[in-house]
């Protein structure tokens, strides 16, 4: 049997400047793909199209360039992804799983707020309020939520050993998968298209177990056998100088600030480098990087 080629994808969303994190998380995507003869598709997340911004998407292209890294399959630029590749082309595709999620009595209809859920639950969770009320799917301003009861701590798939269990019902009871503004949540975009791009191996921070997770529960509950034999990898973080994990949200420096300012691209490579068990020697260029990298060694095998 011939064996299978390996597809996986850098997925940014284009919410603000991407900083170190992310790249990080792509280089270590690129090596893999590249020591496993694999391929990379660039898919941009911009299905929350009121974050979404057009220097956004534009520095995407720009980061991907600065760093040397060339996806295989995807957009050449932001017309190219705007008119070909958003997520927004593909909302068939995701009301599709909803849909059969729903004629499996899986979902059910809630309008609580933000504020409403803080108030009743005692921990921060959503406390099941709207569930057992059948509310009707089609009344305006409502969310989509799937049953989680009896899931329990999650088993998450993962190249390393152990491999990481999430508790569900405990951290994401009951969580969205249609949004107030009748689009799909993250977890429903995600999965339809990394069937819909015939993804088989997926590079993600470790503070994307949650995702993993809530993923592989709606794949389960829908019988998608090619997600559920999907291989993963949750990388460490990289973090500040307190000790927090880099994100936009909280400033981190940006890939545009070290590209304007003119701070070498080989010193960022240098720091990813140490992340990943190389030498600054082995950090002067991706060649470089990727001719001294070790998928076994990075994984402590």
């Amino acid at each position: 049997m011939k064996a299978q080629i390996l597809r996986t994808r850098i997925a940014p969303t284009p919410s603000g400047y991407l900083h170190q994190g992310n790249a990080f998380s792509f280089l270590l995507t690129w090596l893999i793909a590249k020591k496993k003869g694999g391929k990379i598709l660039l898919r941009i997340d911009d299905i929350d199209a009121a974050r979404t911004r057009p220097e956004y998407l534009e520095d995407i292209f720009q980061t991907l360039d600065w760093l040397g890294i060339e996806p295989d399959e995807g957009p050449s630029d932001v017309s190219d992804f705007q008119q070909n590749f958003s997520q927004h082309l593909r909302l068939e595709n995701y009301n599709i799983l909803l849909e059969q999620l729903k004629s499996k009595s899986m979902l059910f209809s809630c309008d609580c707020s933000r504020s409403q859920i803080k108030k009743a639950s005692t921990n921060g969770q959503y406390p099941g309020t709207c569930r057992s009320l059948a509310k009707p799917f089609n009344t305006p301003n409502h969310a989509w939520r799937i049953i989680t009861l009896k899931e329990e701590n999650y088993s998450v798939p993962d190249l390393k050993s152990p491999q990481p269990t999430f508790p569900l019902t405990q951290q994401m009871k009951d969580f969205v998968v249609k949004k107030k503004d009748g689009l799909p949540s993250y977890q429903i975009a995600s999965l339809a298209d990394d069937l819909y791009y015939n993804i088989n191996f997926i590079v993600r921070g470790e503070d994307l177990v949650s995702s993993t997770s809530a993923q592989h529960f709606l794949a389960k509950k829908l019988d998608l056998s090619h997600f559920l034999h999907t291989q993963f990898l949750h990388h460490s973080l990289l973090l500040d100088a307190s000790g927090q994990k880099l994100s936009k949200s909280e400033g981190a420096i940006s890939i545009k600030y070290l590209r304007e300012n003119e701070i070498s691209k080989k010193n960022l490579l240098s720091q990813m480098g140490k992340e990943l068990g190389l030498l600054p020697t082995h950090c002067e260029n991706l060649n470089s990087m990727l001719d001294n990298f070790e998928i076994n060694a990075f994984l402590g095998k």
